[in-house]
């Protein structure tokens, strides 16, 4: 059932928001939870993943479908945004929050609750197609329309290459052609198994609601963009070409209805554009989920 891994995700998000509530842990500290998570655990799951995944036609197509449902309900949230008058500054913001979701931190404990260790892979590659490729690329290109800096192509390429991720990625696809001895993978689970307690435990410690009241009409947006129009724009191609709903179709499903990513918002508030609905999404986002998800499953299945 969905309700035990959203329940757990529950507790480990509400461990953090505590932590932070009741100043045991400062919610500045969170980046050094994120730093160890970007650094460390995530690459040792993708390489591992990665690494093992077998791809197929279905998956790819799963993937192809994923991302044009995030595209267009990121497109129908901006143009939601201009007939409700939103400045530049947050067309561009709602545009990034609509279009990418937290794949990885929200959507694995979700598919590995349901289907177990095996099926992580097929996050994995949903998440670096859809979100961690697109988002590197394009966010800052999206978030130039919001503000006077303009973005080198040249930069944004060289911080791909050097994102740890993206090494562990390239590392995995490239060292698939050799048989690699299973005592390597041994020490990279352990670093993996890690990435899911500390990543939601570090986004409890960010979560805030004091911005809601001043950004409530652009979250509404961005959420009905991100978590109900995407999912059901996916589920209408499926139904439209006649694909059946196997586990990694639902589990695309799953993917495409996560909330707000956290480094959208993180690249947001840097921009300086509306950091009021970059905080605001993802703490509504993370309550959404728990109505929204277990709601889409049911159709699903």
């Amino acid at each position: 059932m969905i309700i035990y891994p959203l329940f757990s995700m529950f507790i480990l998000l509400f461990s953090g928001y505590v932590a932070k509530r009741l100043r045991i842990i400062s919610a500045n500290k969170a980046i050094v939870f994120l730093d160890f998570v970007l650094w460390f655990a995530l690459p040792s799951l993708i390489f591992d993943k990665v690494y093992h995944l077998v791809v197929d036609l279905n998956l790819i197509s799963m993937v192809f479908v994923g991302l044009i449902s995030s595209v267009i309900a990121a497109f129908v949230a901006v143009a939601m945004g201009f007939m409700l008058k939103f400045s530049t500054a947050t067309l561009a913001s709602v545009a990034l929050l609509s279009m990418f979701g937290n794949t990885l931190f929200i959507g694995i404990p979700i598919v590995q609750g349901l289907y177990g260790q095996s099926a992580l892979s097929i996050v994995i590659l949903f998440d670096q197609v859809v979100t961690a490729l697109p988002i590197s690329i394009f966010g800052p290109l999206i978030l130039g329309f919001g503000t006077s800096k303009k973005s080198s192509i040249i930069q944004n390429s060289l911080k791909i290459i050097k994102f740890p991720p993206f090494i562990a990625l390239a590392l995995a696809v490239i060292l698939k052609n050799f048989n690699l001895p299973e005592i390597i993978f041994e020490p990279l689970k352990m670093l993996s198994s890690s990435m899911v307690p500390v990543a939601l435990f570090a986004v409890g410690l960010r979560l805030g609601f004091n911005s809601i009241k001043s950004s409530y009409k652009a979250c509404s947006v961005v959420i009905f963009a991100k978590m109900i129009l995407a999912p059901i724009i996916f589920l209408s191609i499926t139904k439209i070409f006649g694909i059946e709903l196997s586990k990694e179709w639902i589990i695309g499903l799953i993917e495409v209805a996560t909330p707000p990513m956290v480094l959208a918002s993180a690249m947001i508030l840097k921009a300086n554009l509306d950091s009021n609905l970059a905080i605001s999404s993802v703490a509504i986002g993370m309550i959404t989920i728990f109505i929204t998800m277990p709601i889409l499953y049911f159709v699903a299945t």
